[in-house]
């Protein structure tokens, strides 16, 4: 007999089996069990994580006429019949191979006959969003209003692709990646029950590698049962996978840190004997430049990472002699090459330039020209304050001056005086025991309080809250003149004076 796969033997056959999509089985289970099945579904999500399988349970389950809590008894004759495969009653169409307009028209012309077994008949259409536009239009009008035996079941990794039109007519459910913790719950009752010895760390990493698909952990699972012939270890995962040692990754990672260029080359010159592949290299350690940040900003990273004890520890130490700058950049140098990769074929010599860059980054220092410009701004600022002081050292206010000011600006903003509040704001306010000395700097300020009406005015209200005259002064600015010549020193001809 012909060897099944291990994500066939052990495809879900109800709802119960199915991990990590709780609140889809959830719902599709209680319109079961009430009654309120609709008549057109949507399955979305990446591969590998269960939306062929629970359309067959559904449609298995809406047929079945003794359901255990929703899903197929798998006893009943109507059961017994689907379980067929000459049953017509749940067809499975693959739309990447049928996807023309005709093929979609001779679907809907037979969709009025009744099943054959079941109360329903239900149509998976599987990678629907390779239909072309003109069968998708050849869909619509039966999708919108079927028979009441009909039930579609549209499943697609890329819902993005798929018309408006026939979003708005679908119940969308959208399959997430299942939880690494919950793939190797899985394999460990997949291994207990074919008798494969196993340990921890490797069942940890194969659903690590499955990156959230069931089927793809399961298909690693099925090479590493035969490379390892049953006794499935860490070392062996690693080399069915064809990624590096992890500890080995990490050494590597730390003369790229700490910009050891020789040990960096010496090592990927070594990896590359062996045989490993600089894209899955790079790829490995932009992953672990990533872990290292989880490990040095996140309390919880040993639980999220799912790493065995030795390798967390040893990112624990990467992460607190680097940097989170350092580690942001050597990790963005290595995701940079996925692209880079795709177009060249001399992989070696990309990932070593990458390596020798991120190695010899400067660290923590700011850019040369920023530096000279901050250089040149705190000279231009020490010569300004060399300058001669002109003018005069205010005397500090008393402490209930500006609320006495603030009565003064009231008072002017009644009048419709608002623009002698805005000139005299920035004004230097000095409180002598004669007078309060108002000292004005600008131009615009000098011209306005140089009118008699407003100075009438804004002295009437100072000696009604101040109980004092008001002085005005005029105090000249450092000359432009003098501050130039500086200008034109630091900045050269770059420098346009208005």
């Amino acid at each position: 007999m012909a060897y099944t796969s291990l994500y066939r033997r052990y495809r879900p056959d109800n709802f119960n089996d199915v991990i990590g999509q709780d609140h889809v089985v959830r719902t599709l289970v209680n319109q079961i069990k009430s009654g309120n099945i609709g008549h057109a579904y949507l399955f979305t999500g990446t591969r590998g994580t269960g939306k062929t399988s629970v359309a067959k349970i559904f449609s298995r389950a809406v047929n079945c006429l003794h359901p255990v809590d929703g899903s197929p008894c798998g006893k009943c004759e109507v059961c017994m019949e689907l379980a067929l495969s000459g049953n017509f009653d749940v067809l499975e169409i693959d739309a990447a191979s049928n996807n023309s307009v005709d093929q979609i028209r001779e679907l809907t012309d037979k969709i009025n006959f009744p099943p054959t077994s079941g109360k329903y008949k239900v149509y998976i259409i599987d990678e629907v969003h390779m239909l072309s536009k003109s069968a998708h239009n050849a869909l619509l009008k039966t999708l919108e209003e079927p028979p009441e035996h009909a039930i579609f079941i549209l499943a697609t990794t890329e819902v993005h692709a798929i018309p408006a039109t026939i979003l708005s007519r679908c119940m969308r459910f959208d399959f997430r990646l299942v939880p690494l913790n919950k793939i190797a719950d899985r394999l460990r009752f997949i291994f207990d029950d074919n008798g494969v010895k196993y340990t921890d760390q490797a069942v940890r990493m194969i659903a690590s590698a499955g990156q959230g698909s069931v089927r793809d952990a399961l298909s690693i699972a099925d090479m590493c049962v035969s490379y390892c012939s049953g006794d499935i270890t860490y070392e062996g995962v690693l080399e069915v996978l064809g990624t590096s040692d992890p500890l080995k990754l990490v050494a590597l990672a730390e003369d790229i840190l700490s910009g050891n260029v020789d040990g960096a080359l010496n090592k990927i010159a070594a990896m590359c004997d062996m045989g490993k592949s600089m894209s899955v290299l790079a790829s490995d350690l932009a992953a672990l430049f990533r872990n290292a940040l989880y490990v040095k900003h996140c309390a919880s990273a040993a639980e999220l990472l799912a790493l065995p004890t030795e390798l967390n520890e040893a990112l624990r130490a990467v992460a607190a002699k680097h940097s989170t700058d350092r580690l942001l950049a050597a990790m963005r140098r290595m995701t940079e090459m996925e692209g880079e990769f795709r177009y060249s074929t001399q992989h070696r010599i990309l990932l070593e330039a990458a390596v020798i860059a991120a190695a010899t980054e400067p660290r923590g220092e700011e850019p040369s020209s920023v530096r000279e410009l901050n250089e040149k701004i705190a000279l231009l600022a020490k010569r300004i304050n060399a300058l001669p002081k002109q003018g005069f050292e205010p005397k500090p206010a008393k402490a209930d001056a500006g609320q006495a000011w603030m009565k003064v600006a009231s008072d002017l903003e009644r009048k419709g005086l608002g623009m002698l509040v805005f000139a005299t704001s920035e004004a230097q306010r000095t409180e002598r025991e004669d007078a309060l000395v108002l000292t004005l700097g600008s131009e615009a300020a000098i011209k306005l309080l140089s009118v008699p009406e407003n100075r009438r005015a804004l002295g009437e209200a100072v000696e009604a809250h101040f109980g004092k005259p008001l002085v005005i002064e005029e105090n000249r600015k450092i000359d432009d003149d003098s501050v130039i010549p500086f200008l034109k020193d630091m900045f050269g001809k770059s420098l346009e004076v208005k």
